[in-house]
């Protein structure tokens, strides 16, 4: 007998474009950077700021980002799939 997992509540998805909107490619640059502090405004955007994961899951998206390109897109896009896996523990 199998027992059912509780029912959770679907997460929001978050709308990630408004941090892709602020980065540019600046003249003599092959890939675009964000303009400002990409940790403070990924944590914040993910709400994350506070969170006791925000700051490991930040340093976890650029060191998987090292292994390829490094630059802020890849940082953003391994951050976004990686907030998608902390348990916010609501039920």
């Amino acid at each position: 007998m199998q027992i059912p997992l509780p029912r959770r509540r679907p997460k929001q998805a978050i709308d990630w474009q408004p941090i892709l909107n602020q980065m540019q490619q600046a003249d003599g640059q092959r890939l675009p950077e964000f303009q400002g502090d990409l940790k403070a405004a990924l944590l914040a955007h993910a709400g994350l700021t506070h969170h006791p994961k925000g700051e490991a899951t930040y340093q976890l998206a650029r060191e998987i980002a090292r292994l390829t390109t490094c630059c802020d897109p890849e940082v953003a896009y391994w951050f976004s799939r990686l907030a998608e896996l902390i348990d916010d523990g609501v039920e």
